[in-house]
């Protein structure tokens, strides 16, 4: 019995024009068009990751500027909600570069700089010659600018980057710095 309705289907199916047309046309619809590709050739490269030394001076350079302009802003910000930001920056970040220094002094890394490098010196000066009317507006700017370099610059070496327990650092925060871009993109 089996047999004979297989036998059926399959008449149906390839016995007239119409059925090899549509299964052919099914079948069609799957396969990709032109020769054959390799899958991995055809996806966006992957991120080139900067060197563990230049992350690293990246992280110091960014925690330093977003504990000096979250402090700056506790005192100048006219606005609860940019004050309740800044006040979890400030924490956030004195956070991350503790435990920034310790991932970096396991992996036996030399200390980066703590110091800002002439980009984020020249942002925080430029929040420190606002005034009042335009502190608040020109410090979220800033945040989010400044957090969306961060999100990136994690992200890529959380994904590449060579060494392992700094990687994990990486991998660690990516989820608060995320974060942390959401909120200062909410305060706009």
């Amino acid at each position: 019995m089996t047999r004979c309705v297989l036998s059926l289907l399959f008449a149906l199916l390839f016995g007239t024009g119409v059925g090899t047309m549509a299964v052919g046309t099914a079948f069609a619809a799957d396969l990709p068009a032109g020769p054959p590709t390799n899958q991995a050739a055809n996806q966006a490269p992957a991120a080139t990751p900067p060197s563990t030394e230049r992350f690293a001076a990246s992280v110091a350079a960014g925690s330093q500027f977003e504990i000096a302009s979250s402090k700056l802003a506790l005192v100048r910000a006219g606005s609860a909600a940019v004050k309740d930001f800044a006040d979890r920056m400030v924490d956030d970040y004195t956070t991350a570069a503790a435990d920034f220094k310790e991932a970096v002094s396991r992996a036996k890394l030399p200390p980066p700089p703590e110091k800002l490098d002439a980009r984020h010196q020249a942002m925080l000066d430029d929040l420190k010659t606002r005034d009042a009317a335009s502190f608040d507006k020109a410090y979220v700017e800033a945040q989010v600018q400044a957090l969306r370099e961060i999100v990136d610059l994690f992200r890529t070496y959380a994904t590449v980057g060579d060494n392992a327990r700094i990687k994990r650092f990486a991998q660690d925060l990516l989820l608060t710095m995320r974060s942390n871009l959401d909120d200062a993109s909410k305060l706009r």
